[in-house]
């Protein structure tokens, strides 16, 4: 069978957040060296072979990238509605990372009589998700870019 090494993909995995020890411990390489090529004092142009079937092989195992998707047209078509009716109001936004990428998945007005209850934030942070404050047009092209993903 040809194996075709991808060069591309290995800088991605070696650019990652994924700790040496996870890779390490799939690959059976030494954390030592996948930080000598993660540090660059190892040239990756320089790596063999066999090292970067291993990397590469783990990435294509674990850590293939896919598109974050997040369809947010019938929150954008409700903030359309509440600015028409209030203006460019603040609101709370809610946010979950994923992959280090920020998706807003809810909104609420913030103004004096309207705070996040307590069991709201709870909720919002065993969901892993945190709160900004933000202006409502604002949110909305937020939104907007976030759906044309989508």
């Amino acid at each position: 069978m040809k194996k075709i090494v991808d060069l591309g993909k290995i800088e991605e995995l070696l650019n990652s957040n994924v700790s040496a020890y996870a890779i390490s411990k799939d690959t059976n390489l030494t954390r030592a060296v996948i930080n000598r090529y993660r540090t660059g004092e190892t040239k990756i142009e320089n790596m063999t072979i066999r090292v970067a079937l291993k990397l590469q092989e783990f990435y294509d195992k674990n850590y293939i990238k896919q598109t974050i998707s997040y369809d947010s047209g019938e929150m954008i078509t409700e903030l359309k509605e509440d600015i028409a009716s209030f203006g460019d109001f603040e609101c709370w936004a809610w946010i979950k990372k994923i992959d280090g990428v920020k998706i807003y998945t809810n909104y609420d007005f913030k103004d004096g009589a309207t705070q996040l209850t307590k069991d709201e934030v709870k909720t919002a942070h065993e969901n892993g998700e945190q709160f900004e404050i933000l202006k409502a047009k604002h949110l909305l092209e937020l939104l907007e870019k976030q759906n044309e993903i989508f």
